[in-house]
């Protein structure tokens, strides 16, 4: 599904509740972020052939749980270029070798990508802010209803995590782009809904 000019969103419901949420950038150069469990590999692929996409330069990573990076290998046996933060490595079942030192900004043709380190549901998670759209992908930050995601997990910190929902509430987005269900959009209710999680995670 077209999102934006350059920015297409791949959600996905029940059937795939096991896979997170893929979003490409294509500006000049294709990028994937977050492809998914091989499960959903398939269907994602007709889905971004329907939209005209074929070839993908790049792959990154919000982080490295299965449900976000288990088709990395798919897209970089065909010559994509991979990036993540090497944090996650500790944390990630596979062991992928980053192709791409992520800095603070990620250019795609003419699209820039701030690169935002976001820990606390792991070690390594990043957001990635696209500020021609004011939107952030998010990865396993939040969710809808301000749920924020887990801190009981290997690799996971409840304080860093509240720490990092203040990061992406400073950026006052327009969209919030989750790792899973619903796409959040207006920024008096993204507040809201930041604020929310953090206050979850100070009771909790």
């Amino acid at each position: 599904m077209k999102l934006f000019d350059k920015v297409y969103a791949y959600i996905w419901g029940k059937a795939f509740y096991d896979s997170s949420n893929c979003y490409i950038i294509a500006d000049e150069e294709f990028v994937v972020i977050d492809p998914g469990t091989f499960k959903s590999y398939t269907n994602l692929l007709g889905l971004m052939r329907n939209d005209g996409i074929e070839k993908v330069d790049f792959v990154i990573n919000t982080h490295l749980h299965r449900d976000h990076c288990e088709s990395n290998v798919m897209f970089t046996e065909k010559g994509a270029l991979l990036g993540f933060d090497e944090k996650d490595s500790q944390v990630s079942q596979f062991r992928f070798n980053s192709d791409i030192k992520l800095g603070k900004v990620f250019v795609v043709g003419s699209t820039e990508i701030e690169v935002i380190r976001t820990p606390g549901h792991s070690p390594g998670s990043l957001t990635f802010f696209l500020p021609d759209y004011s939107a952030a992908i998010t990865g396993d930050l939040i969710f809808e209803g301000g749920v924020p995601g887990r801190f009981d997990i290997y690799g996971s910190n409840k304080k860093d995590l509240a720490k990092s929902l203040e990061k992406i509430r400073t950026l006052e987005a327009e969209y919030i782009l989750p790792g899973h269900k619903r796409i959040m959009e207006g920024r008096e209710g993204i507040d809201a809904l930041l604020e929310r999680g953090i206050e979850f995670l100070s009771i909790y």
